[in-house]
């Protein structure tokens, strides 16, 4: 009887995790392959050609230098592997740093922006590969994974760095483990990368946790050992906090608002124009234009679709609110000089998950024409929206760094060791930030 009742158990469950993480339907055909890799070459081109993205070539940001590169060339390979930083391990990151550290030193600023542009890329086809299952117009799922890629809150700080690139990873991983047909190994290889770079993929646990219902379960149990890994080391692992400003939530709030919705639709630049000038009136007209194709979603939409705007919504929400909670300062408030640019790294995944919540309810067309006519409209307005802060972010001058090139800190370095010198100060980007390494390892 208790065998009976264990296995009537099991089926429900697997029938509940089958409504709510769908098969889609075979992989892609020869065909397609060749789509995908246009769709990864043409990504690469926006990420390394745009101004922003020219300039990263020939400038090196933040820990991509100062702990990365130099960990690399200072220390063993596995001890930098399993050495955490700010709290938490940076398995990936590390990795490229080493495979980086390989080349001559004067390629060290383009080695970093090319693997992170290519790694964006490669979970742009991920979020396309994978969304199959819960949107059936393929234009839609492009321009979802193509958010990936143009979205503007990513495309300032965060871009062509392995930095910020676990933003990024955490959206991937999502994908990831809602994608039941995936090549089991080079995904199951990516998500343990994810999990055991981003501090915050923990968060999809209980996806994990509902793939283990069903066959395949080489990317879950991956995915919740390498988490596993990653909790324990936050655990025993000190975080030097930004500051200690005490919390205000009413501006948690506020600043979530414009972080999300707002920058979404208008990327963090527009919003230091828009929000003076407008006051909250720019956050109403975005949770409007967000909540039309969400409410759509949820009344129209499967109960796979409505699962995953469901999910999307509140890993939006806790995302942001997590972020600006444990981060907390003073410039992150929203009076402070040029509103949300301080931190916009914040937005990355939280927009995301709320254009995956957009998307479904966008795809989730219902039958009556005045509701057809209701969410085309959205449809269009979302798009227009999305195009035009692309082509506005792309305008703005400030995007394109204009600290010290990478080859004239290479130099002034060298003209150091030159001196005698043992070791030599690297600086690169942002400004005030970076390294000493030995000079053995930066002579010609």
């Amino acid at each position: 009887m208790g065998d009976r009742v264990v296995a009537m158990t099991a089926q429900r469950s697997a029938a509940l995790a089958d409504g709510v993480v769908p098969l889609p339907d075979e992989p892609p055909h020869e065909r397609a392959w060749l789509g995908l890799l246009g769709g990864f070459l043409a990504s690469m081109a926006f990420l390394l050609l745009i101004p922003a993205g020219w300039s990263r070539l020939d400038h090196l940001w933040a820990e991509d230098g100062a702990r990365f590169l130099v960990d690399a060339v200072r220390s063993p390979a596995l001890e930098n592997l399993v050495t955490p930083y700010g709290g938490y391990l940076h398995a990936l990151p590390r990795l490229v740093a080493q495979l980086v550290a390989l080349l001559p030193v004067e390629w060290a600023a383009a080695g970093f922006a090319v693997c992170a542009a290519v790694l964006r890329a490669l979970i742009a086809l991920i979020v396309f590969a994978a969304s199959k299952a819960y949107l059936r117009s393929a234009p839609l799922r492009f321009a979802l994974a193509a958010l990936v890629v143009v979205l503007p809150a990513g495309n300032s700080e965060t871009l062509n760095n392995l930095t910020n690139l676990h933003w990024f990873l955490l959206y991937g991983a999502f994908w990831a483990l809602l994608w039941r047909n995936a090549p089991r190994v080079p995904v199951a290889v990516f998500v343990v990368l994810a999990a055991l770079s981003s501090p915050l993929t923990f968060l999809l646990t209980p996806i994990a946790l509902v793939r283990l219902f069903q066959p395949r379960k080489v990317v879950p149990i991956a995915f919740l050992a390498a988490t596993a890994v990653q909790g324990l080391t936050m655990m025993f692992t000190s975080r030097t906090p930004y500051s200690h400003d005490e919390v205000d939530p009413v501006q948690v709030l506020l600043a979530s608002l414009l972080r999300v919705p707002v920058v979404a639709f208008t990327g963090s630049e527009r919003v230091s124009q828009f929000y003076p000038a407008h006051g909250n009136l720019v956050v109403l007209g975005a949770l409007l234009v967000a909540a039309v194709p969400i409410a759509t979603g949820l009344r129209f939409g499967d109960r796979a679709g409505r699962a995953l705007v469901l999910v999307s919504c509140v890993f939006s929400v806790v995302v942001i609110v997590a972020c600006l909670v444990l981060n907390w300062t003073q410039v992150l408030q929203v009076q402070a000089p040029e509103v949300v640019m301080a931190g916009q790294r914040y937005s990355i995944a939280p927009c995301l998950f709320l254009f995956t919540a957009i998307f479904v309810g966008l795809d989730a067309t219902p039958a009556k024409t005045w509701e057809r006519l209701a969410v085309t409209g959205s449809r269009y307005l979302v798009g227009i929206l999305v195009v035009v802060s692309v082509v506005a972010h792309m305008r703005v001058p400030r995007t394109v760094l204009s600290g010290i090139p990478w080859d004239e800190s290479l130099t002034r370095a060298r003209t150091e060791c030159a001196t005698g010198a043992p070791e030599a100060r690297l600086e690169h980007e942002p400004s005030g930030w970076f390294f000493v390494a030995p000079c053995g390892s930066i002579r010609p």
